[in-house]
């Protein structure tokens, strides 16, 4: 049951045990020994997916333009969970699907998904934002954690080591793990999965919304506590949207442009507009967390 962190395909693998029901395969464990967020995410939208076809309304193939899910009960890392569809609405355009995630009989996740049959329409974005450094004249976390390994406490050292499996990060500011930021609480993070080459659309919106999960709530943490992530706090996703705007390749570099405008009253709030290396928008996302100060 537990990913060996390396192929990210074989995390979205789902077995059909009815018509609208689906068990998983594998399980990525997080740093608080339970399920991340991010694998639920993507495969409750596998879920959903399935079950919306060609023939889903005199419009066409359609594909996910959006998603909102609630985070329920923190999942068990070492059982399986199960993927209930309702298939609310089959439009002429639009379909509609609820999932629901349960283990051991309790839900721990819903979420409600939306899918449209590509039509003509307006169109224009959000631009780049500037002075971002190219991915290619950055250096991923393993490779920071030796340059910066006088600045770094120990456990963040050996925390960065240590992602060499599927995903790649590379932040455009790396001693903004390290120092408050001066003004608003924003970072700028590329990432991709190259295990995702090959993967078709649907796939890919899968492994986007994974990648979503990562590095987005501690935004809301930077102008409170150093280093980031910090032992000092317990972080917990409560809620996560996205827009999906334009086609997107995860096994392709993608930058995370985050901003947090408020944390208040334990929890925090953190958006992001994610873009493909050539300047399109393909994506926006938003979560609020939880931000609990863990006591000495």
């Amino acid at each position: 049951m537990q990913w060996d962190g390396r192929d990210a395909r074989a995390l979205l693998a789902l077995e059909r045990l009815d018509r609208d029901l689906f068990r998983n395969r594998l399980n990525h464990r997080n740093a608080n020994d339970a399920l991340f967020g991010g694998q639920v995410l993507a495969q409750a939208l596998m879920a959903a997916i399935a079950t919306v076809g060609e023939g889903s309304g005199a419009g066409g193939a359609r594909s996910v333009h959006s998603l909102h899910g609630y985070f329920l009960r923190a999942g068990r890392a070492h059982a399986p969970a199960i993927y209930q569809v309702d298939r609310t609405r089959d439009g002429g355009r639009f379909s509609t699907r609820r999932v629901t995630a349960v283990q051991e009989g309790e839900p721990i996740f819903h979420m409600e998904c939306s899918f449209h049959a590509e039509e003509r329409g307006y169109d224009h974005q959000a631009q780049l934002p500037p002075g971002i450094p190219r991915p290619d004249d950055l250096l991923t976390l393993p490779e920071l954690a030796d340059t910066m390994a006088a600045e770094l406490p120990d456990w963040i050292r050996v925390r960065w080591r240590g992602q060499l499996g599927t995903i790649e990060v590379k932040p455009a500011n790396p001693r903004s793990f390290l120092q408050q930021p001066e003004g608003p609480a924003n970072r700028a993070i590329w990432m991709r999965l190259p295990s995702g080459a090959g993967a078709g659309p649907a796939e890919q919106a899968a492994l986007l919304a994974y990648l979503s999960d990562y590095w987005l709530a501690g935004t809301a943490a930077l102008p409170h506590t150093l280093p980031m992530p910090s032992p000092s706090l317990f972080m917990a996703s409560l809620d996560h949207a996205m827009w999906f705007l334009r086609p997107a390749r995860a096994d392709e570099w993608l930058l995370f442009a985050c901003e947090s405008p408020s944390a208040q009253a334990g929890r925090g709030l953190s958006r992001a507009l994610i873009y493909a290396e050539d300047g399109t928008l393909v994506a926006s996302t938003a979560q609020e967390a939880l931000l609990r100060i863990r006591d000495a």
